[in-house]
């Protein structure tokens, strides 16, 4: 009370409850000037009109001398400081889909993810800022070491994640309308290169700088146009298109395949460059089934497979392949939390290959047909091989590399989202998913029901393979085709494999059906 005289600044003290037609009473005085209320008033005003004053205050009592000092914290205001009211150019946010926090870089002009840790350690920063600006007067050890521990700041965290949550849609805002280059954001309606705002909600960024005018004679004509045909130039472009965007609008996955040496990895090297290291991750089918595999991948907006074999789609992960591209839901697990989010899967995915692919359909070839785009490399690999082209377009021209896939991002919006084939171009997915049953394709149009015929397994692989060779398709294993083709049979033919069907050679009993032939 003395040292309240002395200030010259009346008490505070603590209002009524509104009462229904009585007129509110006066507004409590200022908090008293250089104290730690009064701190956060004049640096935090919106949030102190909104959730009360940011500390509570005690003065010494009865003639116990001393100062006044802190007696408790308001967990909302604390919290507030983290938000855009707090920090209208550095907001933090709270995505409940992920449980993890992003803050606004200004310097990077996205969000990027903040720890709790880290946030702690700003929480910390700020008391102790107030706690040095009001010591001359006031007991602040309660502000410099109490309520700076991580007991308390933990509740501080708890709350700022209901106050700062944001929907599962937060960052996919203007996905199609703005494409967030290095140096700013291209408007994609005129190409004007706007700064960078938090309000854009962006946590991905290109690797390069938006040029207006920039070209690139060396990507176009000696990588693209030495490796590829003039309608595969185009699909890729409109691809890659998308690929800007960070979200397969189309839902498709993309298969570069043909020539060894023929600019596939060149192609992806380039693409990799303009994307941007940080937001490509590694495509692993044979993994993908594992529990924190997806959780590596959430936050990525390409997936590239390098030079994948010949059954990375036939491994058991690949269906969730399907999952990853096609909006599906997909829960997260992480190593080390306990948290499990959910996100929205529409990644843009890409693999290469020198051999041909084979898919595991399990009865869903209609689904893969949607998902599949295959872009074959059919020219002779060069000549004269220039072992750095990748690092030197990228060098040189990767402004003209944006604009260029700007340009495919245009005609793949004026097309509706659609990745539209060819009819040459759709028949290479059609034929990919016919090789990848070939045995059922080969039971259907090379066996028939024969009451007086036998028919060896032995028999029936040697004609498989005949029949895939006059279609240029890769043959599947003996022991593999062995299992299957007795499953097919019984399910198109009603005829179970028996083990004493005579070898017509040697008269030896062995596996195969009675009542069956090759045509």
């Amino acid at each position: 009370k003395e040292w309240a005289a002395e200030s010259g600044v009346p008490q505070q003290q603590a209002q009524p409850a509104p009462v229904p037609g009585v007129p509110p009473p006066a507004p409590a005085p200022a908090p008293l000037p250089g104290t730690p209320a009064a701190w956060f008033a004049a640096k935090f005003p919106s949030l102190v009109k909104r959730y009360g004053e940011a500390v509570e205050e005690v003065l010494p009592d009865g003639e116990k001398k001393g100062k006044p000092y802190v007696k408790d914290l308001s967990e909302d205001v604390l919290a507030g400081t983290l938000g855009e009211e707090g920090a209208p150019n550095a907001p933090t946010v709270f995505a409940a889909s992920e449980a993890r926090f992003y803050t606004y870089s200004p310097a990077e002009g996205i969000f990027v993810e903040a720890r709790e840790s880290k946030l702690a350690a700003s929480l910390s920063e700020l008391l102790l800022a107030c706690a040095r600006d009001c010591s001359a007067r006031f007991d602040t050890r309660n502000l410099e070491f109490k309520f700076r521990d991580s007991a308390n700041l933990r509740g501080v965290l708890a709350r700022a994640r209901g106050l700062h949550e944001v929907g599962p849609d937060y960052f996919q805002t203007g996905l199609m309308e703005l494409v967030p280059a290095k140096n700013g954001m291209v408007r994609v309606s005129d190409r004007v290169l706007l700064p960078f705002s938090p309000s854009y909600r962006r946590r991905n960024k290109l690797a390069v700088d938006y040029k207006p005018g920039a070209e690139c004679p060396l990507f176009v004509g000696t990588l693209l146009r030495l490796a590829l045909e003039p309608e595969e130039i185009d699909l890729y472009q409109r691809w890659s298109g998308l690929a800007l965007v960070g979200e397969n609008l189309a839902q498709r996955l993309v298969i570069l395949m043909g020539t060894a040496g023929g600019g596939k990895g060149t192609l992806i090297r380039v693409l990799n460059g303009i994307i941007g290291a940080a937001n490509v991750g590694s495509l692993r089918a044979d993994l993908l089934d594992d529990h924190f595999e997806l959780g590596r991948l959430f936050d990525k907006t390409l997936l590239y497979g390098a030079d994948v074999p010949d059954n990375f789609l036939n491994c058991k992960g690949a269906s969730v392949l399907k999952a990853l591209t096609g909006g599906d839901p997909v829960t997260l697990e992480f190593k080390g939390s306990n948290e499990r989010p959910q996100i929205i899967c529409l990644f843009n995915a890409v693999v290469t290959c020198n051999s041909r692919l084979t898919v595991r359909l399990e009865g869903d070839a209609a689904a893969w047909r949607r998902r599949l785009v295959i872009i074959e490399f059919r020219m002779a690999k060069p000549e004269n091989v220039i072992a750095d082209l990748s690092e030197r377009i990228l060098a040189e021209e990767a402004s003209g590399v944006l604009n260029w896939m700007l340009d495919g991002l245009d005609k793949i919006r004026a097309a509706g989202w659609e990745l539209r084939l060819t009819e040459g171009q759709q028949k290479l997915v059609d034929d990919l998913l016919l090789e990848s049953e070939g045995d059922v394709v080969f039971a259907k149009e090379c066996l028939e029901k024969d009451g007086t015929e036998s028919l060896t397994v032995l028999d029936c692989y040697d004609r498989y393979v005949a029949f895939c060779n006059q279609r240029g398709w890769a043959a599947m294993a003996k022991r593999k085709f062995s299992n299957s083709i007795c499953d097919t049979v019984t399910r198109l033919y009603g005829l179970t494999v028996r083990h004493d069907v005579a070898d017509w050679q040697t008269g030896k009993p062995q596996r195969g059906w009675k009542g069956i032939k090759c045509k």
